[in-house]
């Protein structure tokens, strides 16, 4: 089994696949080391503020793709009502299995018709 390239390298070698179209703007993705949030190490950040979706550069592969996905969820969501302030400050959110279904899946594939290149590279599809 041949070894897949790491989304990082596939991100930094695509200038393409460096913003994410969340509809309502555009989110360069950005790879740092020594990535925080409050004092404590995260995988990765979804700024609001500035449209930038941060990722934690010591990441192997799998962890890297799951985290990449894991903020445009936020992203997503945030599009959708569902959140965006940070976790201490954001309100609970009260909903069904199925409205959060429904709604997930709506947002994936919007994030997939707006973004097919890196959709397909995040998820493997190729």
């Amino acid at each position: 089994m041949t070894e897949s390239k790491h989304i990082f390298d596939i991100i930094a070698d695509n200038p393409k696949l460096q913003t994410v179209n969340g509809g309502w703007a555009d989110f360069s993705i950005k790879i740092t080391s020594g990535l925080h949030t409050k004092a404590v190490n995260c995988w990765g950040l979804c700024n609001f503020d500035t449209y930038e979706i941060q990722l934690e550069k010591k990441m192997e592969d799998a962890p890297a793709r799951e985290t990449l996905l894991h903020e445009i969820c936020h992203m997503l969501l945030e599009f959708c009502g569902l959140g965006g302030g940070d976790e201490e400050s954001e309100e609970s959110i009260s909903t069904t299995n199925e409205k959060l279904t429904i709604t997930m899946s709506r947002a994936m594939i919007m994030f997939a018709r707006l973004n097919p290149e890196l959709a397909k590279e995040l998820l493997c599809l190729n």
